[in-house]
């Protein structure tokens, strides 16, 4: 609890102490909302803990995966040219050969029993972690992409 409260107090101080451009009334200078930056920090912070449970021990802290056995997921052309597709293995796993970065990885992953809130917040961390650039992740979109996964 103590953690959630420190990420929102460092997110309100950070957006009030942003830039000095033009703004839209309640926008920061992504263009997201005060609420979608603070939710983008706490997403962050808590799909941290949750990659360090679930994804760490095969992809690595650093997320240059484990030589030819486990993909990359910094920099990762794989990961960010289809976020509901990752989303859809991170819930259900995969078993087929994939090809990251030029790669080839054939290394079943199992699917992970975590929330779609979990979800959301895993994709936010790696999809803004190590160079990635993917924005907040949220879990309507989660809902969504999971309800439209193709069957392996």
């Amino acid at each position: 609890m103590r953690n959630k409260i420190l990420v929102l107090i460092l997110g309100i101080i950070s957006i009030a102490c942003g830039g000095s451009g033009e703004k839209k009334e309640g926008s920061t200078d992504s263009g997201m909302s005060s609420r979608d930056e603070i939710r983008l920090q706490q997403y962050r912070v808590e799909g941290a803990k949750i990659y360090a449970t679930y994804c760490a021990n095969c992809h690595q802290q650093d997320g240059k995966g484990l030589a030819s056995l486990y993909p990359p997921l910094a920099s990762s052309d794989y990961l960010l040219e289809n976020l509901p597709r990752a989303a859809c293995i991170i819930k259900n796993g995969q078993s087929k050969e994939i090809v990251v970065n030029g790669v080839t990885y054939n290394q079943m992953m199992p699917g992970n029993p975590i929330t779609n809130l979990e979800i959301a917040e895993v994709l936010t961390f790696i999809g803004n972690a190590w160079g990635n650039e993917a924005g907040l992740i949220g879990v309507k979109d989660v809902d969504k992409w999971l309800g439209e996964c193709e069957e392996e």
